[in-house]
């Protein structure tokens, strides 16, 4: 198996039984609406609302700004908004059954499955806009995290921009995760995840954290310059970086 694809083996298979159990839930958590409990116009409203917010700030109006990436587009929350203010949307994320989802849930957007620490599905200076939002917190290390924030930066044009956000801090119970790690467990003596998760109330989501000393290496490294960065709304002790092409 190539390296690339196995640093991700292991987050692809939970993401893929988090696609299966309660996808909505996975994708914007809200302890009030896991099990199900999401309303999928609320759903959706929410993403319409956070991406006309980010718009607003990066300066597009409604309409064909070109092509943009959400990465980590689960069932596509944010692809489907991001149709009022780009010609081409593109989706990807790790799992199949995910992007299934957005599929039959979304139209006028290409989705496709990505299950590489690389973006080699699309060339150099592609995109005019990158966005990625409580994501990369979900890789298994920062080495891959950092591995797709330098593809952000390759794949956009000179002029582009890309936005992302990434914890700086974890509180030490995040850092140990003790209800993922019991969950792989039970998971690998076959225990099935529709019990481990509706019963025992246990998942399989990670968490990572990048300082944002480490974050500026990365992005410098890959040739992009932090515009600024700021508190993001979904987290504590997290950041949104706001990233353009030298």
């Amino acid at each position: 198996m190539p390296r690339s694809v196995s640093r991700v083996a292991a987050p692809r298979r939970e993401w893929e039984d988090l696609a299966r159990l309660d996808p909505l839930w996975a994708i914007l958590t809200d302890n009030r609406k896991q099990f199900g409990k999401w309303d999928l116009e609320e759903f959706f409203a929410s993403g319409r609302a956070e991406i006309a917010e980010l718009m607003k700030s990066c300066g597009f109006c409604p309409g064909d700004n070109g092509r943009v990436l959400d990465f980590g587009c689960g069932v596509g929350r944010l692809s489907r908004a991001l149709r009022d203010y780009f010609g081409s949307v593109y989706g990807v994320d790790i799992s199949d059954q995910m992007v299934k989802l957005a599929r039959e849930h979304t139209s006028g957007c290409e989705f496709l499955v990505n299950q590489t620490d690389d973006l080699k599905l699309f060339q150099d200076n592609f995109f005019e806009f990158v966005y990625s939002n409580i994501v990369l917190q979900h890789q298994p290390s920062g080495e891959v995290a950092g591995a797709y924030i330098k593809e952000f930066v390759r794949t956009i044009k000179p002029g582009g921009m890309v936005v992302f956000q990434m914890p700086y801090r974890q509180t030490l119970r995040y850092a140990v995760q003790p209800r993922r790690r019991l969950y792989s467990l039970l998971r690998s003596c076959g225990v099935s995840p529709e019990f481990i998760y509706g019963k025992l109330h246990l998942n399989p989501m990670r968490g990572i954290c990048l300082s944002p000393e480490k974050v500026a290496a990365i992005v410098s490294s890959a040739g992009g310059r932090i515009l600024r960065s700021y508190s993001d709304t979904f987290n504590r002790h997290s950041l949104t970086y706001m990233v353009a092409k030298s």
